[in-house]
């Protein structure tokens, strides 16, 4: 069960996780925008806002991390 959580949050496999969501989505979805005949709601929509999301949830934390270093650098 620890493994578990220590997986999931874990802020730099989150950030990659929705970085390669959002690059899979996207591609998808230019694809679908250059063969397009009609607009349609697809899946690919879905996880590119999931992936913005998943992005946006992690930056927090890296910020804080920053901040984390930027004192001990100060204190030096």
């Amino acid at each position: 069960m620890k493994l578990l959580k220590m997986i999931t949050t874990n802020t730099y496999l989150n950030l990659l996780v929705g970085i390669l969501l959002l690059y899979t989505g996207a591609s998808e979805a230019w694809y679908e925008l250059q063969t397009i005949e009609q607009f349609r709601i697809g899946m690919h929509h879905g996880v590119l806002l999931f992936a913005l999301l998943h992005i946006l949830k992690t930056l927090p934390d890296l910020f804080e991390g920053l901040e984390h270093i930027n004192q001990v650098k100060k204190g030096d």
